[in-house]
């Protein structure tokens, strides 16, 4: 593992950027919690809680399932698809009305640009949001989703390894030779370091969300940055 400016050699290789989105592109400031819990505790009770559920970097399906376990569903999956379209449309009234909208992090645009501008790079998302909230969010934000030209959501795979295997066969089907060398997944968490670690893939952590700079070191990111300000600095060594 190594911090900012030290030993960049492994990213010589790197031409398919995956960009997690919360706590990483933004910070929805709780709204998508928020909303979840009040669809869940429409649907199954005031007993439903996402208190204790260890969410960074989970996927959504995810954490429903976890939710209403603890409630004494064992199979709650006929009640998945009533919760995800609900919350879905829960999620683009309350971005709507912009009481709380997401907030851009630190050096995110420039970042995006430089990959964007650059020509032996593609843009993907790999995020735990289910597929339908992933527009709405990054506008919220001032993100224009166009630019991502693959992406794995949490409704497209059971785990996150597996959106990473995805969003390589995407960028195979579009003629690429999906490397795992030559991929990178940019996160904030642990769960993105071992989604990427599990597919052989690089991987940076970035400290924007819940984990803190040693936290993503001892979950063996290759590359940790306080930020994405850090990351348009570093590029020309990245990509050397």
């Amino acid at each position: 593992m190594t911090i900012a400016g030290q030993n960049n050699d492994i990213f010589t290789a790197m031409r398919l950027v995956l960009f997690d989105i919360d706590g990483t592109l933004l910070r929805a400031q709780g709204l998508g919690l928020v909303v979840m819990e009040r669809v869940g505790r429409r649907l199954l009770g005031p007993a439903f809680t996402l208190d204790g559920i260890d969410f960074g970097g989970a996927l959504d399906p995810w954490i429903f399932r976890e939710a209403a376990g603890r409630l004494g569903h064992d199979d709650p999956s006929h009640l998945h698809p009533e919760f995800r379209d609900a919350y879905l449309a829960e999620l683009a009234r309350e971005l709507d009305q912009g009481e709380r909208r997401p907030i851009l992090l630190p050096g995110v645009l420039a970042a995006l640009a430089a990959f964007r501008d650059d020509p032996i790079a593609t843009l993907g998302l790999v995020t735990g949001n289910y597929g339908r909230a992933v527009p709405l969010k990054l506008r919220a934000a001032g993100i224009d989703p166009a630019q991502f030209v693959v992406g794995a959501f949490g409704d497209d795979a059971p785990t996150r390894p597996d959106l990473v295997r995805l969003a390589m066969e995407q960028w195979r089907a579009r003629g690429a030779e999906p490397d795992p060398r030559r991929v990178v997944v940019i996160g904030d968490t642990p769960r993105d370091v071992d989604c990427a670690k599990k597919n052989g893939c690089r991987s940076i952590a970035v400290a924007t969300g819940w984990h803190t700079v040693e936290q993503l070191e001892a979950g063996g990111a290759d590359l940790v940055l306080r930020d994405l300000t850090g990351l348009t600095a570093e590029l020309d060594r990245i990509w050397s």
